[in-house]
């Protein structure tokens, strides 16, 4: 008899948060219902060839695929000495099979790597939590058949084709990087620069606060937009005051360190944050006679009458050489919280269409 591994049952459940989806197993059976990630943390995956894990939000999730990377039946074994190589091995073999995740997602970015187990709950014909794994054992003496798992869930009603940011800036020097911040994911995308044009595409349903460096100039938004679970209320008049106190006491590797501005609400508070540092290791080979400096928004929460930071965002990094004009800082209405298929003619010298206003010299 089939034992199914990747399945148990469960309770019902309220609906919060719950996508409708249709899951296939490996034994060809197919369920439809709705599901939901169980406990607070995002699904993880780390992309094949990368460092870093990647955390995905379950709505931005069209399709994911479990495909066998190797299976094979072997043979349980122990160590015969605690400390030491040798392996004794025990009668019979068991079925292991390692898995490649494959994912879709809305912006049209298709990720495979391994994933972090994840448990989903399930609600449809026959309520249960649904198991992915990097990794399946079974039990002696059983075959690779018997092992049953979800090998494709595909989510109902996604949208793939969201459209790119195109922004041309005029007037306002050679265009070097840009960035933008995604408000509701909280991540860093950059931009594609090619003369005075910039795209951001690949992008998901967001607020975009972008941030854009050239040879004379950064231009940035800083917006109110965050996360849908994180808005709060207004910020108190005294913020800047309760937030200059705490400030410091970060650890960071830049010790001269500013907040230029903030924007937000209490439970999203974002802070833009110039960091500059002229003696480091190979700073004489990187920048002599110069700098390095970055360009942050943090972002923080109000507990009580106390602010904690959260996060950090490295919008701009620069290493400035000697002789290197200093930048000056702007902040402009029409760069904050913008939405894809915006597409934005920036002249800086007109001062039209940008609403900038002039924050502090970048020295």
């Amino acid at each position: 008899m089939k034992r199914l591994l990747a399945v148990i049952m469960l309770l019902p459940l309220t609906a919060a948060g719950r996508q409708a989806a249709e899951i296939e197993f490996s034994d060809g059976k197919v369920i439809s219902g709705k599901l939901e990630l169980m406990g607070s943390r995002p699904l993880i995956i780390t992309p094949s060839g990368a460092k870093r894990q990647q955390r995905l939000r379950l709505d931005d999730i069209v399709f994911l695929n479990q495909i066998v990377r190797e299976q094979s039946l072997n043979r349980p074994w122990f160590y015969r000495e605690a400390g030491k190589p040798e392996k004794a091995y025990l009668e019979g073999r068991y079925p292991f099979i390692n898995f490649t995740t494959e994912i879709g997602l809305t912006n049209g970015e298709v990720m495979r790597g391994d994933i972090v187990s994840t448990v989903f709950r399930f609600t449809g014909p026959g309520d249960r939590k649904l198991f992915l794994t990097r990794q399946l054992k079974g039990e002696v003496g059983q075959k690779l058949s018997d092992l049953v798992y979800p090998v494709r869930i595909k989510f109902a009603n996604r949208k793939t084709a969201v459209p790119p940011i195109k922004i041309t800036l005029l007037n306002a020097g050679k265009i070097e990087s840009a960035a933008a911040l995604d408000n509701q994911r909280e991540v860093v995308r950059f931009g594609k620069v090619s003369g005075n044009t910039i795209v951001f595409d690949n992008l998901f349903a967001a607020d975009y606060d972008i941030y854009i460096l050239t040879d004379r100039v950064v231009l940035g938004g800083l917006s109110a937009a965050a996360p849908a679970d994180r808005q709060g209320d207004a910020l108190p008049p005294d913020t800047m005051t309760e937030l200059q106190k705490v400030f410091p006491l970060a650890d960071d590797f830049f010790r001269d360190r500013r907040i230029a501005a903030l924007n937000g609400k209490t439970d999203f508070c974002k802070t833009l944050v110039y960091k500059r540092r002229e003696t480091y290791y190979a700073a004489d080979r990187h920048t002599p006679g110069g700098r390095v400096w970055h360009l942050d928004i943090w972002s923080w929460h109000r507990a009580g009458k106390e602010w904690k930071i959260d996060r950090r965002y490295i919008l701009i990094r620069h290493k400035q050489q000697r002789g290197e004009l200093n930048r000056r800082l702007f902040l402009a209405g029409a760069l904050g919280a913008v939405r894809p298929g915006a597409e934005l003619k920036l002249d800086f010298n007109s001062g039209q269409n940008h609403d900038s206003r002039f924050i502090r010299q970048l020295d």
